[in-house]
């Protein structure tokens, strides 16, 4: 499996540094995006637009899922099929809604309080996450690999920390040094306390205080818009 960063930012980075969350997770037959927050979707444009078969939200916290309009409207304007998106329960209401108010965009979405698929050669699975609103966190398999993707979520939380112990890799949010938990969110300190022998991944960085959070985060590897990583 290869990992392509999207966007790397917290809903709280500020400028055009960092894109808002989403990550693309790519085999040799499959492609899946997780979250298309703000930016990511330019992203994928500058990638050549490549066919993606779904997409993940882990919630509907605006920087996890604004990007997705637009990236429709260029699916729409290329004649391409429409796409599966697998979301938590709401999304359909907001889409809906832009729909009423006139924006020729289609796709076929599937809603579920733990959403799962098999897309291709990737199991795709959730797990509750331990946010402000209600967001899970996914789980990605191939034959040999499996990847953890938190999304937003505050730690410890029993159903991430469960997956993550035979995890070949873990995408974690790290929104702050301290202080961010009372929003749902993840201190690099907690990141070092559950998970410091694992292969992490961080990412959800507000761009302004990416450099404390680089000095503070040791063996872990810091996210930036356009990281691959394989797997």
């Amino acid at each position: 499996m290869e990992i392509t960063f999207l966007g790397t930012g917290s809903g709280s980075t500020f400028g055009s540094k960092r894109n808002k969350s989403s990550i693309m997770i790519s085999t040799d037959q499959t492609k899946i995006i997780l979250d298309m927050g703000n930016g990511s979707n330019s992203k994928i444009e500058d990638l050549g637009f490549p066919d993606i078969d779904a997409v993940f939200f882990t919630h509907l916290h605006i920087d996890h899922f604004n990007g997705i309009f637009d990236y429709l409207v260029q699916r729409k304007i290329r004649k391409i099929k429409d796409i599966k998106i697998f979301s938590p329960k709401g999304f359909k209401k907001i889409f809906d809604n832009y729909r009423e108010l006139g924006n020729d965009i289609t796709a076929e979405i599937i809603e579920s309080d733990l959403p799962k698929a098999k897309i291709g050669n990737l199991e795709v699975y959730s797990v509750e996450a331990c946010h402000k609103i209600y967001a899970v966190s996914y789980i990605i398999k191939d034959e040999k690999h499996k990847i953890i993707y938190s999304g937003d979520t505050r730690e410890p939380c029993e159903g991430i920390i469960k997956e993550s112990k035979d995890a070949d890799l873990i995408i974690h949010e790290g929104t702050c040094i301290e202080g961010c938990e009372i929003y749902g969110h993840t201190t690099v300190k907690q990141l070092h306390e559950f998970f410091a022998n694992k292969n992490l991944v961080i990412t959800h960085i507000p761009a302004q205080i990416e450099d404390k959070i680089a000095s503070a985060s040791k063996n872990f590897i810091i996210a930036y818009d356009g990281l691959k990583i394989n797997v």
